[in-house]
């Protein structure tokens, strides 16, 4: 059997299983968190399951490969995904720290199947994979919110040109976690089409929401206009399940408590990177 262990958002990860768990090494990142951990979620993959009756909750079509997805419960009481027609993923609340997986061959697409699974089970430990590129100034973490193609990664990348320091911890999904002194941002190996790789953990100072505008305008939002700016930017299909959506109201409940979220109106230039600076960490 083969066996990988990780350390993700600061949590153990355990992968078991095969030729799956051979093929999750090479891929590029999952080195830079493999570390030796005695405890946390365990990933069994190459596990043989059967598909139950589904209600399925949300379906969607993977951009990159143009595979259908489904997310559903389970006539069982688990939560089911199925990867097109041959990859299935099991996850049962009654068992938090474990999801088991039949077998996938497509590295690309065991890269988003230990995505998904990490989501779901780190969820009940307060850790949330948030789409979003983050930027570290100053030893503070600040994440760049918004839909695909909004700019949030042309943002960062000019805070990275322009302010001095700066460097980027993760252009897609970094793992964040609300602590008892405050909210943290994880680097992580999924990191979208930039590669980006950190084991590093930061503060985070502030959430940036972006929005193309043809001036440069930044304002701080209320409770729900934070709560309405975070949400989109959590993982889709556990928002489809009323347990999941639950933790993640009190994680996105906790987070504004703690962090001030921003709406960013801006054009894609220095000038924006230095306003958006200039705001949230003040010399």
């Amino acid at each position: 059997m083969e066996k990988a262990t990780l350390s993700i958002g600061g949590i153990g990860v355990t992968l078991t299983g095969g030729a799956s768990v051979a093929l999750a090494k090479r891929i590029p990142g999952m080195a830079v968190f493999a570390l030796p951990v005695s405890d946390g979620i365990v990933i069994r993959l190459d596990e043989q399951l059967t598909l139950p009756s589904c209600r399925w909750l949300h379906t969607f079509e993977l951009e990159a490969t143009g595979a259908k997805c489904r997310f559903g419960l389970g006539e069982d009481g688990c939560h089911y995904q199925l990867f097109g027609d041959n990859v299935l993923l099991r996850y049962d609340s009654r068992q938090p720290d474990m999801v088991t997986c039949s077998s996938v061959d497509d590295p690309w697409l065991l890269r988003y199947v230990l995505w998904v699974a990490y989501g779901i089970a780190a969820l009940h430990r307060g850790a949330v994979p948030v789409h979003s590129s983050v930027v570290v100034c100053d030893g503070k973490a600040v994440l760049c919110l918004g839909e695909s193609g909004t700019g949030k990664s042309t943002h960062t990348r000019l805070w990275c040109e322009n302010i001095k320091g700066a460097y980027l911890l993760n252009d897609d999904s970094p793992i964040v976690r609300v602590e008892a002194d405050g909210v943290y941002a994880y680097g992580s190996p999924w990191s979208g089409k930039t590669p980006c790789f950190r084991q590093e953990r930061y503060p985070v100072a502030a959430f940036l929401r972006i929005v193309q505008r043809p001036e440069n305008t930044i304002e701080r939002l209320g409770t729900i206009e934070a709560f309405t700016a975070l949400q989109p930017s959590c993982p889709p299909s556990l928002a489809h399940d009323e347990g999941c959506m639950d933790m993640i109201v009190d994680f996105i409940s906790a987070i504004i408590a703690k962090v001030p979220v921003y709406r960013l109106g801006c054009l894609p230039d220095a000038a924006a990177a230095q306003l958006s600076h200039d705001t949230i960490i003040p010399a």
